[in-house]
């Protein structure tokens, strides 16, 4: 009986033995499975077929479009001697131009007439407050003060004076001057009255972005100029200037409304 102990003891002691060893075995083969170092996981190898490289970022939008050259539009040019009417057609818009001729007709819409000099006929607007009084025929030879005006193909002058051999009605009404006159003169004038001035603009005022202080020998005066009166013109205050504008009075203040300037 002893005996039959002994040799059961040793078979269970030889089984626990056995799975002992079947278990670390088992252990070894999972420890070295899985991510073992600093190896990047996925593929390392060579692809038979590698897939086509991703297409290239859609363009900025700077570099979208068009990238030639860009016509920009011309310049407008201030023109103070009179010049022909077809001259004047092939200045760009906005430019100051002065034609002499004569009104041949009225057309529909009652402020755009036909305007003749030897050189051909064009359009021009004129507005009640233009005429400044001024009564003219066919067969009146007149001066007039303006601006080129292109909309849709079609050439224009928009007036704003007009001078000439007709009648004159100036019962306290505006008038035009067709030469230089000073500043003392000026400020005597009627609302709306058409000057020209010569002088140095000497300084911009803090009052309005397009105000500025305008001398000449007998006095100073505010003077109203847009960016587009310019016309691309670079003044100092040495330099000399011709302006062309309306006087204008508000609430007992004179100034001028500038339409056209130009260096002398």
């Amino acid at each position: 009986m002893q005996n039959f102990l002994k040799e059961l003891f040793m078979k269970k002691y030889a089984i626990l033995f056995i799975c002992c060893l079947v278990v670390f075995s088992t252990a070894a083969v999972h420890a070295q499975q899985g991510f073992t170092g600093d190896v990047q996981p996925g593929f390392t190898g060579t692809e038979v077929n590698p897939p086509p490289p991703p297409p290239p970022p859609p363009p900025s939008v700077a570099q979208q479009g068009f990238t030639g050259p860009t016509l920009t539009q011309s310049q407008a040019v201030m023109v103070s001697q009179p010049i022909t009417v077809n001259e004047a057609r092939n200045l760009p818009h906005d430019s100051w131009v002065v034609l002499n001729g004569n009104i041949v007709n009225m057309l529909h819409g009652g402020r755009n007439y036909t305007f003749r000099d030897s050189s051909g006929e064009i359009t021009v607007d004129i507005g009640p407050k233009e005429w400044r009084g001024l009564s003219v025929g066919v067969s009146d030879r007149v001066e007039i003060y303006g601006e080129v005006k292109i909309h849709r193909g079609q050439i224009s002058i928009k007036v704003h004076a007009i001078t000439g051999a007709g009648r004159t009605n100036r019962s306290g009404q505006a008038v035009t001057v067709n030469r230089p006159i000073t500043i003392g003169d000026a400020v005597n004038l009627p609302h709306d009255s058409w000057v020209i001035l010569n002088g140095s603009i000497i300084s911009q005022l803090p009052e309005g972005r397009h105000n500025y202080s305008f001398r000449d020998s007998s006095g100073e005066i505010t003077v109203d100029i847009g960016p587009k009166e310019w016309r691309g013109l670079s003044v100092g205050v040495s330099d000399r200037v011709e302006i062309y504008g309306e006087v204008k009075i508000h609430r007992g203040q004179v100034s001028i409304k500038v339409h056209a300037i130009r260096l002398i």
